[in-house]
């Protein structure tokens, strides 16, 4: 049915007959088959071969799933009760919520908190939201309230029974209001410390969700600026399903947490992270802009034919005469509680030929205070090729544990065929030459080595 408005197909009955043709074998939406189909076989314009085809492939599946032994062997009442709420599923939820929480800033080292704090003030939309917790195309239960756990329980639960909490939502996420701002600056002002929950709705990320303005809703960034200015420490947490532009609080705010939206363990998850249980170990898969006018932006673009060398490099060159050519938040960025130290990349050698395996090593050391987790990633580039290749290539990544003090080797290993690529006759090859190979945290803060691929 969507050939339809992009002028593919004059109506559904031409679209059925077009998918039919092509091979598609069944029809979710437009019900365009279920209207039109017979009708197309008994005037001939579809031969009922295609239709036998299409039906025999969607019976090889079920018979596959052994739906013709039980048709309703998924649909078990005793498993589904045993299934629903499940203790194992719980705390999967709750593994994969906290390993999803990106730490993008950290100065003074404000996190991880003690669990001993004497006071906190939660702050904004999402302390205590319910289903915004768990983010666009996701089903929703008339017990949601009694299963999801808010960022407000899973804090409350963590910290000690002397822990003060103060609360004020402050304002509604999609609010043009500040009348709910001198509540908040009074929480504020009475804790040691200020933990805000900012971000977009769960409904306003997602399949036919785009927004032209990707900066936070209403008058969040307001509150934040007004809890700032009481002097308080502030960590500022996120809660959205889209990277969003958020430069006044990256640069003043001092801690901040890029949840996305993390499901039903999400306060536990949050609560796990911000007191240390755990220490956050996420990298960005996708990169951050500074401001709508640099989308499209990501880390794999091709070179333009006068690339900038940096933000002082701007005469006659491909870059914003009003912005900084680089990204907020690189791909693949992160932080820790602790540090990680990148020693120089070693090559067993800087000349490869094509049947030879390519290996690289690089030694990796915790220099902080904290035991972690560390994504260590491997990117190339081919220098000069038969057509444009990215500026980078992600080609391997490892995640590593290391204790406080800790150094080990991580090694990767490339052949030829990690090289390859779709040339202008769409054969994949690979071309001998020099590549650059590049082993860092991120993107762009990379180690760099050079070596060349012989025929």
């Amino acid at each position: 049915g969507e050939m339809i408005p992009h002028g593919y197909a004059k109506d559904n009955y031409e679209a059925a007959l077009l998918a039919i043709t092509a091979g598609s074998d069944m029809d979710m939406e437009s019900r365009s088959y279920k209207d039109h189909l017979a009708k197309l076989v008994k005037e001939g314009k579809v031969k009922i071969q295609l239709v036998d085809d299409a039906v025999r492939r969607i019976l090889r599946k079920k018979f596959e799933l052994g739906l013709f032994d039980d048709p309703y062997r998924f649909s078990n009442p005793e498993r589904e009760q045993k299934q629903l709420n499940n203790p194992a599923h719980t705390a999967a939820a709750r593994d994969m919520a906290k390993k999803s929480i990106v730490l993008l800033k950290n100065e003074k080292q404000v996190l991880p908190l003690s669990k001993e704090i004497k006071s906190i003030a939660l702050i904004g939309p999402f302390i205590k939201a319910v289903r915004d917790n768990l983010g666009f195309w996701s089903m929703e239960w008339p017990d949601d309230s009694l299963k999801i756990i808010t960022q407000w329980q899973g804090i409350q639960t963590k910290v000690s029974s002397a822990t003060q909490l103060f609360y004020a939502k402050g304002c509604n996420i999609n609010d043009t209001s500040t009348a709910g701002f001198a509540k908040a600056i009074e929480a504020a002002k009475q804790a040691d410390v200020v933990i805000m929950s900012v971000g977009e709705a769960r409904d306003m990320s997602g399949e036919a969700k785009s927004r032209s303005n990707i900066q936070l809703p209403g008058v969040q960034e307001e509150l934040i600026k007004a809890i700032h200015a009481t002097g308080k420490p502030v960590i500022v947490m996120i809660n959205a399903g889209r990277p969003l532009v958020f430069n006044w609080v990256a640069d003043n705010v001092p801690a901040i947490l890029y949840n996305w939206w993390l499901g039903t363990e999400a306060g536990n998850a949050i609560a796990d992270v911000l007191f240390g249980d755990y220490n956050p170990s996420a990298k960005l898969p996708m990169t951050f802009p500074r401001s709508e006018g640099q989308i499209p932006i990501y880390y794999n673009y091709y070179n333009t034919g006068r690339p900038a060398k940096n933000d002082s490099d701007r005469f006659y060159r491909s870059a914003y005469i009003d912005e900084s050519i680089y990204p907020k938040y690189p791909f693949g960025y992160g932080l820790s509680y602790t540090q990680f130290q990148y020693s120089d990349i070693r090559l067993t050698k800087k000349q490869y030929r094509a049947n030879e395996k390519i290996e690289a090593s690089i030694s990796i050391t915790n220099t902080g205070n904290y035991d972690g987790e560390e994504v260590v990633q491997l990117y190339i580039r081919d220098i000069v090729a038969s057509v444009v290749r990215p500026v980078k290539e992600l080609k391997g990544f490892q995640k590593i544990f290391l204790k406080k003090g800790e150094t080990r080797e991580v090694r990767f290993t490339l052949t030829a065929n990690d090289l390859r690529f779709y040339n202008d006759r769409l054969d994949y090859i690979y071309e001998p030459g020099e590549f650059r190979l590049y082993i860092g945290g991120n993107s762009s803060d990379v180690k760099e080595a050079t070596f060349e691929l012989q025929k």
